[in-house]
């Protein structure tokens, strides 16, 4: 490399460094949500710089790689170091994910070479809220880095959630990076003044991107939340803080020894409500790592039915779901279908299992398994959460309160709740509550779970629903319809919580029309990448007819 190329490069550099740190920097637990408002701005003045498409790809994987290590740096489970094939599927994450994040690069760079950097421009913001919706819609889908999530920690301005999700966060960001990098470019190159009448409007443009929001979210949050003591639900929430090494560890005899060990802390723990007169206590997800109502585990179920008549409330619990399976194809094969679920034992029912249906890719199970069953039974995890079957469809479950009142909730399972089309799911079935149970003690005290119970604002902003958050070593709570915790717990910590939720039944207008608002930014996208194409081959059809004559 030349003398004067090498300043030059480290400039890119530092450009790539830059955008990826603040990108990493503005996502929970940071307080600095709002570096992302300008994060993108160094990766748009790199991408100005950079003529070939290889390029690109280099410097936009770097970027996104090193927002991916701030952000993601907990998913191997390092802390503990307890599990090789969680570390290596981790660190395949952390550096394989961010491969996908350069696609829309790249067709914004291909987008201003053939349709010019005013079109490209417009185009990102749709572009990129594209991309991210289309994160959400396979089996390999992981929208945990969505960029809007980076704003969960700013409730005023993310409550325009209940119209477009948490996409319109996202594009109001992007949109506001494309504004400040063109107002930055058009004043370096003197093709705008300050004060020019350009520069004012794109001012004016980016302050109304960012005051807006916040007028809208103002009001919304200064809406006061009343509960109905007639409807009201009260609710506990059980935090054993079990260490789930421990829980999936044990093999042999000794597993049951540390499985009665397990539910008598349940139980105990819930009997600690009497006198609270609740309606329902949740535990976290595979509270029992084993499942009750299969033959020889029915003193555990007995249990549990005698608990809730005993105290005259309902138990919300994650356990595992057994089912028979009558398409065995050979005698290898498992002799039951096995689901990461979640059950509702009432004082007089014993309700059918909820079974999880949106799996964490590789963790929990390999993407596609039915088509690609070669891979599954080499790529089990052996603490015994991978390999899950995959469940079908999104359970509400009744509740009779103790006022005599009647009202329904869906109770989803860790990953799910990152998905806004599927917990919208539940609320499309009847849901007037949401119940989140999840593990969230496999990363130790790293950015992992303030990042999981943060995006759980977004879920009661985007439906207007009380949820219920019970993890097995935090962080628990309950979050109102405007995303705000009104208790919670420290992480790591046993605890137990109390308190009371309105169940809701109106619908807002992402319960009605879903994600009609990515759909949107989606056709917009599609359209213009359209355009492009015909311009491409329009100028091929017009170089060789020339080069002909």
């Amino acid at each position: 490399m030349s003398g004067s190329q090498q300043p030059r490069r480290l400039a890119l550099l530092g450009l790539m460094t830059s955008s990826g740190v603040l990108l990493g920097l503005s996502f929970p637990p940071s307080p600095l949500y709002t570096l992302a408002y300008v994060g993108f701005i160094p990766l748009l003045m790199l991408l100005e710089q950079l003529s070939r498409s290889a390029q690109v790809f280099r410097y936009s994987y770097g970027a996104m790689m090193i927002f991916h290590l701030i952000t993601l740096y907990w998913v191997g489970g390092f802390t503990h170091g307890n599990d090789p094939y969680l570390m290596v599927s981790g660190v395949a994450l952390v550096f394989g994910h961010p491969l996908f994040f350069t696609v829309p690069l790249l067709l914004y760079h291909w987008a201003k070479k053939h349709l010019g950097q005013t079109t490209s421009l417009v185009l990102f913001p749709f572009l990129w809220t594209a991309f991210e919706y289309s994160r959400t819609l396979s089996e390999f889908a992981f929208p945990w880095v969505t960029i809007g999530n980076s704003q969960a920690y700013d409730l005023t301005r993310i409550q325009i959630a209940e119209f477009t999700s948490v996409y319109g966060v996202s594009a109001l960001l992007v949109a506001f990076n494309v504004l400040g990098f063109l107002w930055l470019q058009r004043l370096a190159g003197s093709s705008w003044t300050f004060k020019s009448k350009p520069s004012l409007l794109t001012l004016g443009a980016m302050v109304l991107l960012y005051v807006l929001p916040w007028m809208y979210g103002a009001q919304k949050m200064n809406e006061s939340i009343s509960i109905d003591s007639s409807s009201q639900v009260r609710a506990g929430i059980v935090q054993p803080n079990i260490d789930p090494w421990e829980k999936w560890g044990e093999k042999g005899p000794s597993r049951w020894i540390s499985y009665n060990r397990q539910f008598t802390t349940y139980v105990t723990e819930t009997e600690e409500f009497e006198g609270d007169s609740l309606d329902l206590v949740v535990w976290p997800e595979t509270a029992l790592p084993f499942d009750p109502t299969i033959v020889g585990n029915g003193q555990y179920l007995q249990a549990l039915q005698s608990l809730a008549r005993r105290l005259d409330l309902s138990v919300f619990s994650g356990m595992p779901s057994y089912v028979p399976r009558n398409d065995r194809k050979d005698s290898t094969a498992r002799p039951y279908l096995v689901y990461n679920a979640a059950r509702l034992i009432s004082p007089d029912s014993v309700y059918a299992s909820y079974k999880k249906v949106v799996l964490v890719p590789f963790a929990e199970r390999v993407p596609y398994a039915e088509e690609l069953s070669f891979l599954v039974e080499p790529l089990r995890w052996g603490v015994g959460i991978s390999g899950w079957d995959k469940g079908r469809d999104a359970t509400v479950y009744p509740l009779r309160t103790t006022s005599g009142a009647t009202t329904a909730f869906g109770g989803m399972v860790c990953y799910e709740s990152i998905f806004p089309w599927y917990v919208r799911q539940f609320v499309l079935g009847g849901a007037e509550f949401l119940v989140i149970i999840t593990n969230d003690s496999w990363w130790g005290k790293t950015s992992g779970a303030y990042q999981h119970a943060a995006y759980a604002s977004f879920r009661a902003i985007e439906l207007r629903r009380w949820i219920v958050r019970s993890a097995n070593g935090g962080i628990s709570g309950f979050v109102d319809p405007q995303g705000r915790f009104v208790q919670e717990t420290a992480l790591y910590t046993q605890a137990r919580l109390v308190g009371r939720i309105q169940p809701e039944r109106g619908l807002t207008f992402y319960a009605r029309h879903g994600d009609v608002f990515a759909q949107v930014c989606s056709a917009v996208s599609g359209a213009l990448l359209l355009l492009m194409m015909f311009r491409m081959i329009r100028r091929k059809g017009t170089r060789g007819s020339t080069t002909d004559n």
